[in-house]
């Protein structure tokens, strides 16, 4: 627990769930009633719609038209392997780095597999600074002979850029080489829940505490969230008083 003056901030409660999910639980205060829920507020809207995540956005497959063709001996059409790749979930395994510090880092994964075969995303060829959060992840299957290659872009996507990036989930263009590349849009985010609950603390100086649960996709942890989120608002409200600090001076 980590205590300032009358402040206090622990986390309470860790865990790993299914498909690589971190839960956290923490207990922050102390507050005056009421403030409690405008703080919770405030962390739940950050947390759920203003962190990065690390996504794959282009997607290129060798010997593909369209999205709509399929390739022989895999059992999926090219949508549906498309689709599956939309849904993986990467994280920076570099200890002294993180999402955060990494803002405008892309990279290249490299998919070479032939049949038979289940593709998994542990069949990814990735960077050593990469790694893919769910092992298991299911791609496609392939039967004798058939050959799946593609080449696939991770990039940190900021939620303003996605939200003035292209409307399709998937869309796709022809590059100089005349190669197909796919451009992936999704909505996702690092934080994939967030709950809260006030109690009171004590009745008599009307003051509360409170618990706040978040569950990522096990791309960062829970407390990098909680941490993120912490400075968004503070760096946001800051700049508030500097314009009035400015406005003061001037009058």
């Amino acid at each position: 627990m980590i205590q300032i003056q009358n402040k206090f901030y622990s986390c309470v409660e860790t865990r790993i769930q299914s498909q690589g999910e971190m839960y956290a639980r923490f207990h922050l205060g102390t507050f005056f009633r009421g403030q409690a829920l405008t703080v919770a507020n405030a962390l739940r809207r950050t947390l759920l719609g203003e962190l990065p995540c690390l996504i794959v956005t282009k997607v290129q497959i060798d010997g593909v038209v369209h999205e709509f063709s399929s390739i022989p001996g895999v059992q999926e059409s090219v949508l549906d392997i498309l689709l599956n790749l939309k849904r993986l979930t990467f994280t920076i395994s570099n200890k002294k780095f993180n999402i955060f510090s990494n803002s405008n880092l892309k990279t290249k994964v490299f998919l070479k597999i032939r049949g038979p075969a289940t593709v998994t995303a542990a069949d990814l060829k990735l960077p050593a600074h990469v790694a893919c959060v769910w092992p298991n992840h299911y791609i496609a299957t392939l039967s004798s002979n058939a050959e799946l290659a593609c080449v696939l872009e991770l990039a940190v996507v900021h939620p303003k850029q996605k939200l003035s990036s292209e409307s399709k989930n998937i869309s796709s263009s022809l590059t100089d080489k005349n190669k197909k590349i796919f451009y992936i849009e999704t909505n996702s985010s690092p934080v994939q829940n967030v709950n809260y609950v006030i109690y009171e603390l004590d009745s008599k100086k009307n003051s509360e505490y409170l618990a706040l649960e978040i569950v990522t996709d096990g791309s960062i942890e829970p407390k990098q969230a909680l941490r993120f989120a912490f400075k968004q608002l503070t760096k946001l409200f800051y700049e508030f008083t500097q314009i009035s600090k400015e406005k003061s001076l001037k009058t």
